[in-house]
């Protein structure tokens, strides 16, 4: 059961590297296809999700901070997934922006299945690793003054 966990984890890490890397190596491609989006702050984001993406590879790599990187990722993953619907059936001339590519895409069911697949499977790294590891990343995390407003407003 170890050895599963940690593949699905190193999988992930690995997708989320690469995801990274395309942007960051190809910045004006991955800026054209967020352009598609018409997203509020698109400069941040552009800086921003690669980050997100590079930091959450690497720790989920070396098996450091796995809940809050999984976490992070899973909530990333969700709001591309909610991008996605608004798209659904509109083609994306500039490609998703996935993992830097320029390609045209469409967004369809596959598509969408796509990044459900990966939602699932940060889920599972997210939930093996809460029950069978030391939770108290996650202990601190819950306990963040912030997250306690972001809560009970």
């Amino acid at each position: 059961m170890q050895l599963l966990f940690i593949s699905l984890r190193v999988i992930l890490g690995l997708i989320l590297l690469a995801a990274a890397i395309g942007k960051l190596l190809n910045m004006r491609a991955f800026q054209l296809s967020l352009g598609q989006y018409r997203l509020p702050h698109e400069k941040v984001l552009r800086y921003l999700v690669p980050i997100i993406e590079l930091v959450a590879g690497l720790s989920l790599l070396t098996g450091e901070a796995v809940v809050i990187s999984s976490l992070v990722s899973l909530l990333l993953f969700i709001s591309i997934l909610g991008l996605y619907m608004t798209m659904y059936g509109r083609k994306l001339n500039h490609g998703c922006g996935c993992f830097g590519s320029k390609k045209a895409v469409a967004i369809n069911k596959f598509e969408i299945g796509k990044i459900v697949s990966l939602i699932l499977l940060i889920a599972a790294v997210f939930a093996i690793h809460l029950i069978n590891y030391n939770t108290t990343e996650l202990q601190l995390f819950l306990h963040c003054p912030m997250l306690k407003f972001l809560l009970s407003s």
